[in-house]
This record gives structure tokens, C-alpha cells and sequence, in this order.
């Protein structure tokens, strides 16, 4: 159950990096858009104060035609006292009628590029909302599935280990009971040795004649009775293991772990372990 177990946080803990790195992808072009939105803004501004300059001409014209009607521009005509000055007050007219359309085109073209650069802000929100909140969601679920897995394993990491202690109080119970003479032979010192590992997946049978399989509890020792019952400590981890085989035969190594040993450890390669001895 512990390889599945493991291989289960080691995947949602592939997932919860990807989450984290499409997250802080994501978040830097959010930074990018909130730069186009601040340069779109200010777009906007500049059209809007256009926009306000145009109808600010317009009502300024509306306001000088209602005060002097038709008879205005009839007036202007009239009061020349020449052909030359007729045709340079019918010019003055024709330029004021062109200004005039001139700013009545302006203040529609400003208007209709302030509505694009409107919309145009409000897609740039938009999407930058929607890719936020997705991306807050898949890491979120992500977190939440490494928290579960990584939960699960450390659970049966403690019940494997408390069925080891357990099963090793009892045996320890019945040897007692057994020969109440003898006792317990065991140091109960803690001590530092070299240890190394048999493979997750080995099947085999030890020197004790014990079959060892991939879950097994057992170690292998050159020299301690088969039987013997060892608590080890490793990176904050402790599991009760039986001696059942001999070895490591490689100097410089103390003990060669079993497989459901270093699995409970979560114990890999060759390096120091804790180690005391309960019962011989």
C-alpha cells in the first residue's frame, strides 16, 4: 500500500508545481495587461477630454446661431458695401459651415473611439478576471489533493509502524513469559550504524529461512541472532524490524534494511541510522 501511496503525493506534488507555475505565469501577464489597461485608460482620457473640446465648440456655435437667428448670416451679407467684401463675408460663412461640419465629424469619430477603447478596456478585464480565477482554482484543488494524498501516507506510515511495535511488545511478552528467567537481553541504548537497503520490490528468503517480500520487516545482520528485535531511527521516522537474514557483506555497513523497513523510513541509498536493540 505504501508505493501506491507515495507514487500518489509524488504525482500531486508534480500537479501542485505545475498549478504553482501556470499560477505565476498567468499572474506576470495579469502585471502585463494591467499595463495595457493603464495605457488604455489613459487612451481613453485623452479621447474623452477630445471629445469634451469638440461639443464644447459646438455648444459655443448652437448658442451663437440661436442668439442671432438667420438673420445673422442675412445681416453679415447685407452690410457689404462692395462686391470684393461680399465675396470674402460669403467666404467667412462658407469657412464657419465647414468648421462647423468639421467638428460635428470630429466629436462622432471621438465618440466612436472612445466606445472601441471602452470595450476594448473591458475584454482586457475580463479575460485577465477569468485567467486569474481559473488558475486560482487549479491551485487550490492542487493544494488540496497534495494535502490529502500526503495525509493518507503519513497515516499508514503510523498504523504500519504501531502494528510493528505492538507485534514486537507482544513477541517480547510471550519470550518473557515463556522463559521469565532470562528476561529482556537488549541494550535499549541508542547507537549509530551504517546502513543500507534491499531493493522495494525484493522477494526472496533470508538465511533464517524467513520469506521476505516487498513489505517485509525484517533486516539483515552478520552477526545478532535471527530474531532479535531492532527499533531503527531515520530522519525523524522509527520502525521495529526483526533480524531474519545476514549481511551487508560490504564494508563499512552495519545493516541491510528489508523492504517494508525503508519504506516505513522512507529510507533510500546508503547512510547512518539510529538503532537500538529490544530483545534478543
Amino acid at each position: 500500500m505504501a508505493t501506491p501511496l507515495a507514487d500518489e503525493v509524488a504525482i500531486d506534488r508534480a500537479a501542485l508545481d505545475a498549478a504553482t507555475a501556470r499560477y505565476n505565469e498567468v499572474q506576470a501577464q495579469a502585471d502585463a495587461i494591467d499595463a495595457q489597461v493603464a495605457a488604455a485608460s489613459a487612451e481613453l482620457d485623452r479621447i474623452i477630454a477630445d471629445q469634451t473640446v469638440y461639443q464644447h465648440r459646438l455648444q459655443t456655435r448652437v448658442v451663437a446661431m440661436y442668439r442671432s437667428g438667420d438673420a445673422g448670416a442675412l445681416e453679415l451679407l447685407l452690410g457689404a458695401s462692395s462686391l470684393p467684401e461680399l465675396t470674402r463675408r460669403l467666404d467667412v460663412i462658407d469657412r464657419m459651415a465647414r468648421q462647423d461640419a468639421e467638428n460635428i465629424e470630429a466629436l462622432k469619430a471621438a465618440r466612436a473611439a472612445a466606445a472601441k477603447s471602452a470595450e476594448e478596456l473591458m475584454a482586457l478585464q475580463a479575460g485577465q478576471a477569468q485567467a486569474l480565477e481559473a488558475v486560482t482554482q487549479e491551485l487550490d484543488r492542487a493544494k488540496r489533493e497534495f494535502a490529502n494524498s500526503s495525509a493518507a501516507l503519513r497515516e499508514y506510515e503510523a498504523r504500519v509502524a504501531a502494528e510493528a511495535a505492538r507485534a514486537a511488545a507482544a513477541k517480547a511478552a510471550q519470550q518473557a513469559k515463556a522463559a521469565p528467567d532470562q528476561g529482556l537481553t537488549g541494550s535499549g541504548e541508542w547507537q549509530v550504524g551504517v546502513a543500507s537497503h534491499y531493493g522495494y520490490n525484493f522477494t526472496g528468503k533470508g538465511a533464517s529461512g524467513e520469506v521476505i517480500g516487498p513489505y517485509s520487516m525484517m533486516v539483515a545482520h552478520k552477526t545478532l541472532p535471527f530474531g532479535t528485535l531492532v527499533e531503527f531511527e531515520y530522519n525523524g521516522k522509527r520502525a521495529v524490524a526483526r533480524v531474519a537474514d545476514r549481511g551487508p557483506f560490504i564494508p563499512g555497513r552495519d545493516w541491510d534494511l528489508g523492504p517494508g523497513v525503508a519504506r516505513v523510513l522512507g529510507f533510500s541509498g546508503v547512510r547512518q541510522v539510529r538503532y537500538r536493540i529490544i530483545s534478543q
